[in-house]
């Protein structure tokens, strides 16, 4: 058995699998096993047009990035060539004001996959993900990064190893943790929250499905949505789901949606729109069967089709197609309302890498239109906001299936992606 028959029998959902299947072989379960795609082994792209670009201080792709309450973005962890050994537990500090990226303390243990989230104090909960490439490497430790001190502390554990997890900031200050594969196989509908008070994690009702790689979006009311995702390791093959839930913090209980969403999904990517509605955008289908039963992720390529889920009447809807597909996307909602869906999977030839298009999604109108290119394609990328309302792009697989240390920026004024940020905070209404 080869290594993409050992590790990738339900490729492309889980946040290792999601990896996995780009750099060990990419085709694998999404267009069939074929030849490695390269592991960074040439020069990283650091110029565009002969414009020498910003990198980070290190490649990494299947990393956290977050905008800290000071304005700087704190990354960590992720892989630099997806190989043993290959995971990551270094961090770093991108400043915009001096538009540079320097170390920071290193994490408790190297991490790929994992969560990252802002607590209401400043500092950053970090959530399991994978300590390296392989069966049962899922974590379930967390630990504490603080900005003060730039420095990383553990902090109680998981009930569970979770990699392909969601982790939400509620209103309360908790921390909800729901889903995800414990061992890299099988999906878990468990979940709990952490208490950035007592610095534990407290086991509640479970989900009503077992989910991975799904959404979890907080709503305006406190209530977070759970949608998509995909159940892998039980009888019946890979599931991918059409389904969502709702999740109630005053009951730490889930309730599933009566209403069926548009397309089944796994992999997709999700962002609150002003009004209140989720954008559900991309992913991928399993709703073709295998000759041996239940979805058969092989045979199906990106979806381009997205719709929005409205709390009030819990229904969803479809809206527009995107122009590009997008699966294991990231969409980032911008000040002027709109939300850009940018990078995911794509083939080239034989090779596997990232998707160069991004897509703008216009809420008034309920279509997408106005996209730009990337200029590296990216995979397994981050997208955060900055204070001065553009988005900073870091890392991620380029088009040549190679981990990237290159990092770009969408300027929102000028409505594509730019080498280096503004010098001063743009004007949305130029």
């Amino acid at each position: 058995m080869n290594h993409c028959q050992l590790h990738l029998r339900d490729a492309g959902v889980a946040s290792m699998r999601k990896f996995l299947a780009v750099i060990f072989c990419l085709a694998i379960s999404v267009a069939g096993c074929s030849e490695p795609i390269g592991e960074s082994l040439r020069p990283l792209p650091m110029r565009v047009g002969g414009v020498r670009m910003l990198t980070m201080t290190t490649p990494r792709a299947l990393h956290a990035a977050v905008a800290l309450h000071d304005g700087r973005i704190l990354i960590s962890g992720g892989t630099v060539n997806a190989n043993v050994g290959g995971v990551l537990e270094t961090a770093e500090i991108y400043d915009p004001m001096a538009g540079n990226f320097t170390p920071t303390g290193s994490m408790t243990a190297a991490r790929q996959g994992h969560t990252a989230t802002v607590l209401p104090h400043g500092e950053v909960l970090i959530t399991g993900g994978q300590k390296n490439i392989g069966f049962r490497a899922a974590l379930a430790s967390a630990e504490i990064y603080d900005p003060n001190s730039g420095t990383f502390r553990a902090t109680g554990s998981m009930s569970t190893p979770r990699e392909g997890h969601t982790a939400t900031l509620l209103r309360d200050g908790r921390v909800l943790i729901a889903g995800g594969s414990s061992n890299g196989i099988t999906t878990t509908s468990t979940a709990e929250v952490y208490n950035p008070r007592t610095r534990s994690f407290t086991t509640i009702s479970p989900m009503n499905v077992p989910r991975e790689a799904h959404t979890a979006t907080l709503l305006k009311n406190g209530k977070v949505l759970i949608a998509g995702g995909g159940r892998g390791g039980m009888p019946g093959g890979y599931i991918v789901y059409a389904n969502g839930e709702i999740f109630d913090p005053a009951s730490n209980t889930f309730s599933m949606i009566n209403a069926q969403m548009v397309n089944d999904r796994v992999g997709q990517a999700a962002a609150l729109l002003d009004d209140g509605q989720v954008l559900l955008a991309g992913g991928k289908s399993g709703k073709i069967l295998s000759p041996f039963g239940g979805g058969n992720l092989s045979s199906l390529a990106p979806l381009n089709t997205a719709e929005v889920f409205d709390p009030e009447s819990r229904s969803f809807s479809a809206v527009g197609r995107m122009q590009a597909t997008h699966y294991l996307a990231v969409a980032t909602k911008l000040e002027n309302g709109m939300v850009l869906v940018g990078g995911g999977w794509n083939s080239y030839g034989t090779i596997i890498g990232g998707q160069r298009f991004a897509d703008l999604f216009d809420p008034m109108r309920n279509i997408f239109s106005g996209g730009a290119d990337f200029n590296v394609a990216r995979l397994n990328q981050t997208d955060t906001m900055m204070p001065d309302g553009a988005v900073m792009v870091a890392g991620g697989i380029d088009g040549d299936g190679n981990v990237t240390a290159t990092v770009e920026f969408y300027a929102p004024h000028h409505g594509k992606f730019v080498l280096a940020p503004s010098t001063k905070r743009p004007q949305l209404s130029e």
